[in-house]
């Protein structure tokens, strides 16, 4: 859509003057920033592929201020409703107004004892969320990449291959303990303010899944793309500090200490079947997919479990 008609139902929907809309970046929910009444303020809109628990992340977002978990404040509509929504050519979009809180993405090595302290707070919050959270599973994890291949006509031998080594992530995982899952909480969902307060944003992919997989994400120093010698030391030692933090509100168990490193893997079948159910199948091509299957050998022999 373009931004002069966001700024239209913006204006249909709220209390004030907006002025001007900038955009801010894709990251399967799309972001804004909206200038009115002399002030800023930071829009996402929800794509339809993500509908399914983009309403639920709005009552999370409202618990967590009620729980005083550090999150933006939601600007409410002139219906005092937290959102409104719009049906658009690919589906029904969700339109969420916050403040805006001028700072930074935190430095993950400067700052991992303070973001492991809020994560902790964060998830031993939750534990008294009383919503049906959607359960994710093994399909959502791992099989609908494998399906996705498929559909993409990936030489049968390759699907093969990453399916075995899916199969066999998932043999190491499957039986921790589970519980309410951000779901995407990479470092970018972890914003600093100029005065330093570090805040947690994007609940849309909020489930009921495995706790750790947000901690898997949040200490991950491993390039997505092209993993170097230093990968899993660097994740490691923020691991570790990151911990002294976290575990003051949630201990953890040892062998979940060392699913962090299969997470990691885990993270690359999730978030590419994600990125192609969002861009279309011709968003990556079998060369980049190739990569992603050496990425993972390559992850497996540093940390230690050849499959």
């Amino acid at each position: 859509m373009e931004t002069s008609s966001i700024l239209s139902l913006l204006k249909e929907n709220y209390k004030i003057e907006f002025d001007k809309i900038e955009f801010f970046r894709d990251a399967g929910s799309l972001s804004y920033i909206v200038f009115g009444n002399d002030r800023k303020y930071f829009l996402r809109v929800i794509r339809s592929v993500l509908m399914d628990t983009a309403i639920q992340s709005v009552d999370i977002h409202l618990y967590l201020i009620k729980n005083n978990i550090p999150v933006p404040q939601i600007i409410f509509t002139n219906r005092y409703k937290s959102y409104f929504d719009s049906d658009e050519s690919d589906g029904k979009h969700l339109y969420i107004l916050y403040e805006f809180i001028e700072g930074k993405q935190p430095d993950i090595n400067e700052e991992a004892e303070n973001i492991g302290r809020l994560i902790g707070k964060y998830h031993k919050a939750m534990q008294s969320y009383n919503g049906n959270l959607l359960k994710r599973d093994k399909y959502y994890f791992i099989d609908r990449y494998i399906e996705i291949l498929m559909k993409m006509n990936y030489p049968e031998p390759k699907v093969t291959a990453f399916k075995k080594h899916g199969d066999a992530l998932w043999e190491r995982v499957k039986d921790l303990p589970q519980g309410y899952c951000h779901g995407d909480l990479y470092i970018g969902n972890i914003h600093q303010s100029l005065t330093g307060e570090l805040y947690i944003l994007d609940f849309d992919t909020s489930c009921y899944a495995f706790p750790v997989f947000d901690i898997a994400l949040v200490c991950n120093s491993a390039d997505y793309f092209d993993l170097d010698e230093s990968g899993y030391e660097k994740t490691k030692k923020v691991l570790d500090r990151f911990l002294k933090g976290y575990e003051q509100f949630c201990p953890l168990r040892e062998i979940e200490r060392e699913s962090v490193f299969y997470f990691l893997a885990v993270y690359h079948y999730q978030l590419q079947a994600t990125i192609i159910e969002i861009y279309g199948l011709d968003c990556v091509d079998k060369e980049f997919l190739d990569n992603q299957y050496n990425w993972l050998i390559k992850w497996a022999n540093q940390c230690g479990y050849l499959m």
